[in-house]
């Protein structure tokens, strides 16, 4: 998910609307804070490098699950 602060704040909150789920599911999900989702999606802040590799594990998993479209 390589992608302009912009974008990755859009695709964020994109995936999260596509499956339906709340910033604060969605930072369960990830093992990080409902803020730290909050800042992504709001374009104040980048994850760091392990939370974006959490967040492509979330999306492929979400694939093979069925539940999230392969783009």
């Amino acid at each position: 998910m390589t992608a302009t602060s912009s974008d990755f704040a859009k695709q964020v909150k994109s995936l999260r609307e596509q499956l339906r789920i709340s910033q604060e599911d969605l930072a369960k999900e990830l093992g990080v804070s409902f803020a730290t989702v909050n800042r992504w999606e709001n374009n104040k802040t980048q994850p760091s490098k392990l939370a974006r590799k959490q967040l492509e594990q979330f999306i492929n998993s979400q694939q093979q699950q069925g539940t999230l479209k392969n783009d």
